[in-house]
């Protein structure tokens, strides 16, 4: 890449994943990435070696290692990742990437020529494409906005059936308007880390890029899907197993995901809600219809189903009460 066009990579790995990272960081560098910020998040002894070996790969000057001494979720990672890449004053853009996402070999110069399209300004910001992405391909299949809509509870909006539904996304350059972006992809003017807050650490995990990224159209930037910008996901993600049960209530999936999940979202929506009598109306529709309704069969015929129902159902209210005071 140019001097003027120089990307940063920011990512953040945990446990034994560094064989994960090291495809993602390659694919990276043959993208044209300069340089690239890893954050440990506490990982052990032996993922730590692997670490030093892949920065003697790569070489110091282009991999920077930050070492967290826990795990500080995603929040926390990427907040110490994005503070790093902040004083890198010598990069223009920043990628963040997630642990898994690898990129085609014209990701990152796709971006950059959509980018110079749309007018060369450091107020708009790209997002890669990741076909895994559900959000993802509704934007592209129905051409609406993706973005954290008032009153709606996890995209559920009983308003739809009076207002005219959701609202249409903007396409400049085939690239389709976003009001929130995931970290996986999200490429921006490391300027904008001069300007907005990084990801607040309280979340730890889920939505806390939603909450970072949303602040570049409260600020009158723009966030831009590239749907030519590919990145493949190398690793299953939890909510995968949707169709056979909701993973809030699927016993293989961790509380702490499932908790911070509900609690995360209603932090966000609660400072957006112009109708709190509407938010809630949504939510309590959303369990029913989405969550309690298609489920209630399966979780009930499972052996011994019925007490690991309850127990999930406790926390999940225990994270609707953390996320409402």
């Amino acid at each position: 890449m140019p001097l003027q066009d120089r990307t940063c990579v920011v990512t953040v790995t945990y446990g034994e994943r560094t064989h994960l990272l090291a495809e993602v960081l390659r694919a990276a560098f043959r993208c044209g990435a300069a340089c690239a910020v890893v954050v440990d998040n506490g990982t052990p002894h032996s993922a730590q070696e692997a670490l030093a070996s892949l920065r003697d790969e790569f070489g110091a000057d282009a991999l920077h290692v930050v070492r967290l001494a826990e795990n500080e979720g995603s929040a926390g990672g990427f907040h110490a990742g994005l503070a790093y890449a902040a004083r890198l004053h010598d990069m223009r853009f920043v990628w963040v990437l997630d642990d898994d996402n690898v990129p085609d070999e014209d990701a990152l110069s796709v971006l950059l020529d959509r980018w110079k399209r749309l007018g060369a300004d450091e107020r708009n910001a790209m997002m890669s494409f990741r076909v895994d992405k559900r959000q993802y391909r509704k934007v592209l299949d129905r051409k609406t906005l993706h973005w954290v809509e008032p009153d709606a509870f996890f995209d559920f909006n009983l308003a739809h059936l009076w207002n005219g539904g959701k609202r249409k996304a903007a396409i400049r350059e085939g690239c389709f308007e976003l009001g929130v972006a995931a970290y996986g992809g999200f490429w921006f003017a490391r300027s904008w880390l001069d300007r907005i807050a990084l990801p607040p650490q309280r979340y730890h995990l889920y939505f806390d890029d939603y909450a970072f990224s949303q602040q570049i159209p409260a600020a009158g930037g723009h966030i831009w899907l590239c749907p030519e910008s590919r990145l493949r996901d190398i690793d299953e993600s939890w909510r995968a197993n949707r169709k056979a049960i909701h993973p809030w209530l699927d016993p293989k999936t961790e509380e702490r995901r499932v908790f911070c999940t509900i609690r995360n979202r209603l932090w966000l929506e609660q400072s957006q809600a112009a109708s709190p009598i509407l938010h809630r109306l949504n939510m309590a529709l959303y369990l029913l219809v989405k969550v309690i309704a298609p489920n209630l069969g399966t979780v009930l015929t499972r052996p011994g189903s019925a007490s690991a129902f309850l127990r999930r159902f406790r926390l999940i209210r225990r994270a609707f009460r953390a996320g409402l005071s």
